[in-house]
């Protein structure tokens, strides 16, 4: 999908939505779940997370400015690596034209309960760079993965995480389908199939609004300027 199918009216903006929350975890035409699209006004409320080095991450730390939200993983090679630079590059076309806006991705790569991980020794070394992550399969590799992906963009995207409880909070109020599978090639430990909206916050908190990750960057700063206008 290239652009959006269809609208949805919120905060007297018309918003472009997908038709469908398309499971988009699998590699380029794989999974498709078929997932309705939720309603805006069903979509957020939990904002408790932490950073790459600990610190929390709270509802007003929102506040202010727009933020444009992905969950997903660190390691991942499908809608990831498609959805992060688009936010981080419509957030600094914002900025530079006076509307405060952010990037921010939550990684949600918490192994299902009864799964142990071990880290595999070298892994985090070899996740030095964004492009094609190196894939490691235990905690420790899994925060290297974050904070390599925070440093690559060079503080312009902020990248978080949670405790279990947090993210299972955190992806039932913003609707995340997310699935645990066995590694696809270039994955170590498991994958995960997740959903792949990009989710519109606004200076308030609410979500206003989301697009798909294969949108392009020009739709997604269109809609965003059209709510800022509106909000």
């Amino acid at each position: 999908m290239t652009g959006p199918s269809n609208t949805r009216a919120a905060t007297g903006a018309t918003v472009p939505v997908p038709s469908a929350n398309r499971h988009a975890g699998g590699m380029p035409g794989g999974h498709d779940h078929g997932a309705v699209a939720p309603g805006i006004a069903q979509l957020g409320g939990a904002f408790a997370f932490s950073d790459t080095v600990g610190r929390t991450i709270a509802q007003a730390d929102f506040r202010g400015r727009w933020t444009l939200l992905f969950f997903g993983y660190s390691r991942c090679r499908a809608s990831c690596p498609i959805a992060i630079p688009k936010m981080v590059r419509t957030a600094d076309l914002l900025r530079r034209s006076g509307v405060a806006a952010r990037a921010m991705f939550v990684d949600i790569d918490v192994p299902p309960l009864g799964v142990m991980r071990f880290r595999r020794p070298g892994a985090a070394a070899a996740m030095a760079g964004h492009s094609g992550h190196a894939h490691g399969h235990g905690e420790l590799d899994r925060v290297a993965a974050m904070r390599a992906l925070a440093k690559a963009y060079d503080g312009k995207l902020i990248v978080a995480t949670g405790t279990r409880a947090q993210l299972s909070a955190a992806t039932r109020a913003f609707a995340v389908a997310r699935e645990h599978i066995p590694p696809r090639p270039g994955e170590l430990g498991h994958s995960i199939n997740h959903s792949s909206l990009i989710y519109f916050l606004a200076p308030d908190t609410r979500v206003a609004g989301y697009a798909m990750h294969d949108q392009s960057v020009a739709d997604i700063e269109r809609t965003l300027r059209q709510l800022a206008r509106m909000a």
